[in-house]
C-alpha cells in the first residue's frame, strides 16, 4: 500500500475531521497493516459540518486513548458508537461515493451486529437513517450515516 498523508481520509479513517469522534464514543477502524498501525491527527475545539475551508478551530489537547485490536471482527470503514446512535463514516472522492460508502457500511453494521437481512436493513435505512456531511476539505469528502439505537433491536 502506498504511503498515506496525515491529511488524507479513506476507508482506513485518517484525518476524518468528524465532530462525533469525541470523549465517550467508541471508534472502530479497519486494520489494514500488520501490527494495526494507527495515527492521530489534529484536534478541534469546534468544527461545523463540512469543514469547508480545511480549517476548524484547531487546538492542542491532552488526551488519553485506549486502543484494542479486536480479532475475528471486521469493519470496512470507520464506525462511531456513542450511547444513543450508531454512525458510519463514508469517505471518498465525491459526495455521491461517500454517501454510497456510508450507506453500505451502515447496512454491514446492521447485518453483522443486529442480525438483519439486506431487506430488513434497507427498510431501516429508508425510514430511520440521517446523513450529515462532516468533511468537504482536501481530496476526499466524508458523509456520516447515523441511526438512533432506540429504533433498533438489541445488538447480537
Amino acid at each position: 500500500m502506498p504511503a498515506i498523508s496525515t491529511g488524507d481520509t479513506g476507508r482506513f479513517g485518517g484525518n476524518m475531521d468528524f465532530p462525533e469522534a469525541v470523549e465517550g464514543n467508541t471508534v472502530y477502524l479497519p486494520v489494514q497493516q500488520p501490527g494495526a498501525l494507527l495515527y492521530f491527527g489534529d484536534a478541534h475545539a469546534l468544527q461545523g459540518d463540512g469543514e469547508t475551508t480545511q480549517y476548524a478551530l484547531e487546538t492542542s489537547m491532552d488526551v488519553t486513548v485506549t486502543v484494542e485490536v479486536i480479532k475475528g471482527r471486521s469493519v470496512s470503514m470507520p464506525r462511531v458508537d456513542p450511547p444513543t446512535q450508531i454512525m458510519v463514516l463514508g469517505q471518498a472522492g465525491s459526495l455521491d461515493e461517500a454517501l454510497k460508502s456510508a450507506s453500505t457500511g451502515m447496512i454491514q453494521w446492521l447485518s453483522q451486529n443486529y442480525g438483519m437481512t439486506l431487506s430488513q436493513a434497507a427498510q431501516v435505512l429508508g425510514t430511520a437513517v440521517q446523513y450529515s456531511v462532516p468533511n468537504l476539505a482536501w481530496r476526499s469528502v466524508g458523509v456520516a450515516a447515523r441511526i438512533d439505537k432506540a429504533l433498533l433491536p438489541a445488538a447480537k
